[in-house]
């Protein structure tokens, strides 16, 4: 078992030292064929090593005799593979758009606490598209500002908020009503994209209560809903047919382009080019969360997303991107696909 086990970590890491060491060489040498090249190199070398290790590992001998000249055919054609998958294999990127600068939680670096009034205003004064802000519905059906699905309560530990009233988390924490915060936002001229959390006890009808109860605030604006939850959404654009909805996705399996929703709110580090290409034919925008880095602000710009939830705005709004510079960042998303 331990065996095993170190050759599946070795088997891992391997997969990963070839895919980090081309890009390593295709940021220093910026030159389209040795890249190209690369990508045939990481789809030919990276499943051989990997099967060859799972073979091994169920007992299967394997000797890769390159000395023996019946082997000569089968490298050259491996060899010509090498440059065959470099062309076919999809990931070459695309022409970067503009990027919609998304301020997550209202905050910019760190300069105020994040779903917050005073956050909002402090920043609303940028006019960046979108402030993201994120919404927790109490016990009692009060929806409130915060991100964290649970909050601490003297002598109770960490609760959750759907399982308190608003009384009671008043008690013990300074919290603002969402219907306060939107009132603000409307006053400022400031779009919001708000993210309607969901625990696994949150109400069936939350959505339409949401749509129900700030109907009339969140048309003042285009303001535009997301959740990981897909119901409220569909009840949230049943009450309220002129918003957007979009689904905020973690981990991506399945085939999400089928589900009725306006734009898609991606995790960055899951963005694909499988994904990409099933969700750009629908036409509609896709944002990355939560990119912070300069370097995962240009591979998620270069994948082709449409904006980004982050906490450095002004980074975002700010950045330059060369393709043929930064093409070598595209290579590190073979580590999502191998590992």
């Amino acid at each position: 078992m331990w065996r095993g086990g170190l050759w599946l970590v070795g088997m891992l890491s391997a997969s990963g030292l070839i895919i980090i060491g081309l890009a390593g060489i295709n940021r220093v040498i910026e030159n389209k064929e040795i890249w190209w090249l690369s990508q045939g190199v990481i789809n030919f070398v990276v499943p051989l090593v990997q099967l060859t290790i799972i073979l091994k590992l169920l007992g299967v001998p394997v000797n890769y005799r390159a000395t023996d000249r019946l082997w000569w055919p089968v490298w050259f054609l491996s060899f010509a593979m090498v440059g065959v998958l470099g062309g076919l294999s999809g990931n070459s990127g695309r022409q970067p758009i503009p990027q919609t600068v998304i301020v997550h939680r209202g905050v910019i670096d760190h300069d105020a606490t994040g779903n917050t009034i005073a956050a909002l205003v402090k920043n609303s004064r940028y006019h960046f598209p979108y402030v993201e802000m994120d919404v927790q519905e109490t016990k009692d059906h009060h929806f409130i500002c915060a991100h964290d699905n649970t909050i601490k309560i003297p002598h109770g530990g960490n609760q959750e908020i759907d399982r308190l009233s608003l009384k009671t988390i008043q008690q013990y924490h300074r919290v603002e009503l969402f219907g306060d915060y939107l009132r603000v936002a409307n006053r400022l001229g400031q779009p919001l994209i708000i993210e309607l959390k969901l625990t696994n006890h949150s109400d069936s009808n939350m959505g339409m209560r949401f749509a129900q109860l700030y109907r009339h605030q969140l048309q003042q604006l285009p303001h535009q809903v997301h959740s990981i939850g897909y119901r409220p959404l569909r009840q949230i654009k049943q009450e309220i047919p002129s918003i957007k909805v979009g689904l905020v996705t973690m981990l991506n399996f399945g085939n999400i382009a089928k589900l009725s929703v306006d734009f898609y709110t991606l995790e960055h580090v899951t963005i694909t080019n499988y994904l990409m290409r099933s969700l750009t034919g629908e036409g509609r925008p896709i944002y990355a969360w939560t990119d912070n880095r300069r370097d995962s602000m240009i591979r998620a710009a270069m994948m082709g997303v449409n904006g980004q939830v982050t906490d450095q705005a002004d980074k975002l709004a700010m950045l330059k991107i060369n393709a043929d510079q930064n093409r070598w960042l595209l290579l590190l998303n073979f580590l999502l696909d191998y590992l």
